[in-house]
């Protein structure tokens, strides 16, 4: 069981933070269709996920009580798919890349985790590194050579301010502080600055939004228009999206931040619901699944911004589910496991993208 922290949200709330991923390209696409489903090799939820080149990565998670090892890759040209394992059993994790490597840090397998395994897609080897701090319920994002890794949560502890910084190019790590302590935020980067928004607070839900550019290696603060937890973030073009979430119930808020123009606007999703996962191809950001959390109820509802138009459109899971997680490559934008108050899921939904 997670620490009691969670239960004000559900059960248990402690999304892989994951979860978001976009090539902030200028790629425009006409059409996303969703072109069927299949499978992980293990049924799992609060995995988390990271791409570089062609290759989506979805790894660990858990089944209840059973932490999983279990890493499955996707290669995008070849639509075929690989298994690895973890160093170390976990869910709660969070993972990002950058250049030809993916980390997957943190987590909980009945404590909280340090433990950062590396997954090198150009030599396809695996290695381990540690934290500065142990915790889960972190987040992830990078741009340029860098990897932040932020928040957490840390078991008789509480709330984490920290930041682990790893510079791909040197291969050091570092360490800054974000302006609050929370578990469960959500993170997303355009340009060359990384955002971390929302999550849970010593004093409860938080409108946070900490701002990392990595060209200056300053950090400013901004505010969501609502605090909420377990949102889902991603970015594409100028824009960052923050979806969904939840404060007190379920949450159909999003905030947009436009980078070009400094600016934050609001929008809805077309359902409310908390989390759900978020990833980003081209001009199109995806935002899949979640569901009512304090009654337990998954969704299979799948809302698409398109960054260039500015406009909605809604498309749907197979399976209705929550805490599941998203990962992109190419023109493919996929999102795997998760789960409902009853059952755990090894489905994989693909959406394709064309112009």
């Amino acid at each position: 069981m997670k620490p009691v922290i969670f239960l004000f949200v559900v059960l248990c709330c402690t999304a892989g933070c994951k979860k978001s991923n976009s090539d902030n390209t200028t790629t425009s696409y006409t059409k996303i269709e969703h072109t069927g489903a299949t499978s992980l090799s293990e049924a799992r939820s609060y995995l988390s996920a990271a791409a570089a080149g062609n290759k989506i990565v979805f790894a660990g998670g858990s089944n209840g009580p059973t932490y999983s090892k279990t890493v499955d890759i996707y290669d995008v040209p070849g639509n075929t798919w690989t298994t690895a394992q973890l160093s170390e059993a976990r869910d709660a994790l969070s993972a990002a890349a950058a250049g030809n490597k993916m980390l997957f840090a943190g987590g909980f397998n009945g404590t909280h985790s340090k433990t950062v395994d590396i997954y090198d897609v150009s030599t396809n080897v695996w290695t381990t590194s540690l934290l500065s701090e142990a915790r889960f319920g972190l987040s992830a994002a990078a741009a340029g050579n860098k990897i932040l890794f932020a928040g957490g949560y840390i078991v008789g502890v509480g709330v984490s301010k920290t930041v682990d910084i790893y510079d791909v190019s040197s291969n050091t790590w570092s360490i800054t502080k974000l302006s609050e302590g929370r578990s469960d935020l959500s993170a997303a980067t355009v340009g060359n600055k990384i955002f971390f928004a929302g999550g849970y607070a010593a004093s409860g839900v938080s409108r946070t939004v900490d701002i990392y550019d990595v060209s200056t290696n300053i950090w400013t603060t901004a505010q969501l228009s609502v605090g909420r937890t377990n949102m889902a973030a991603a970015a594409a073009g100028n824009k960052i999206l923050f979806a969904g979430g939840y404060n007190a119930g379920s949450s159909k808020t999003v905030d947009i931040y436009d980078v070009s123009t400094n600016t934050w606007t609001t929008s809805q999703l077309s359902e409310t619901r908390a989390a759900l996962s978020a990833s980003a191809a081209g001009n199109k950001i995806v935002f899949a699944g979640g569901g009512y959390l304090e009654v337990g109820i998954g969704s299979k509802t799948v809302d698409i911004y398109d960054v260039s138009t500015n406009t909605w459109t809604i498309s749907s899971l197979n399976d209705a589910r929550y805490f599941l997680t998203g990962g992109a490559a190419g023109n493919k934008i996929l999102f795997a496991g998760g789960n409902t108050s009853t059952t755990y899921f090894k489905t994989v939904d693909i959406f394709t993208l064309s112009k």
